[in-house]
């Protein structure tokens, strides 16, 4: 599975794909204009990626039959190929762990949002309760590191603070979630 491995910013472009087949413009314009362009490393990187994904054969481009000209440049839309579709399930599938949560939370948030029609009630509360595992471990962590570690000066032990709070009001987020879903999905 090596050969399959995807950065964050493939995993998005083949996540919005699996949602819905879309042209290279139309992803540039999702990038461009929604909070989803900070998974985007820079405004050349999308169409180099697209030819990576279908050259790991996760997706596929087709010519948009859209009345262009023989002459003009034929727009390309890209659909996942079921290999795309399993290796997008399989992302989505992936527990949430402490390690990840501090650098990457924005990434498994995103998940969360791709989850929603894709996967039973039960299976988005498990997803959410490894995210608020994954939380509740990290913020023990910065807690016990604020905690034995002298930091010399205000500004470190400042700015460790705020880390802490907003992991912390992720952990909330992620309890009251899961308490609002399941609450949600017994009520059905």
């Amino acid at each position: 599975m090596s050969e399959r491995q995807l950065t964050a910013f493939e995993h998005i472009l083949l996540g919005l794909v699996c949602l819905a087949p879309s042209s290279g413009y139309d992803l540039k314009r999702i990038f461009a204009v929604t909070p989803m362009g900070v998974y985007q490393p820079s405004s050349g990187a999308l169409y180099p990626a697209l030819r990576r994904l279908e050259l790991k054969g996760l997706v596929q481009a087709q010519a948009a039959a859209d009345g262009v000209t023989e002459s003009a440049r034929r727009r390309r839309v890209y659909e996942p190929t079921q290999a795309g579709r399993d290796a997008h399930m399989d992302w989505l599938r992936t527990p949430v762990e402490a390690g990840t949560v501090g650098r990457d939370l924005g990434l498994h948030l995103m998940r969360f949002v791709m989850i929603e029609n894709v996967f039973a009630p039960e299976e988005v509360v498990a997803f959410l309760q490894s995210l608020a595992d994954a939380l509740a471990a990290f913020v023990a962590q910065l807690e016990n590191y604020a905690a034995v570690t002298d930091h010399g000066s205000r500004h470190p032990a400042l700015a460790l603070e705020h880390g802490v709070a907003i992991h912390r009001a992720s952990l909330s987020w992620a309890e009251r979630t899961i308490a609002a879903l399941s609450a949600e999905s017994g009520n059905r």
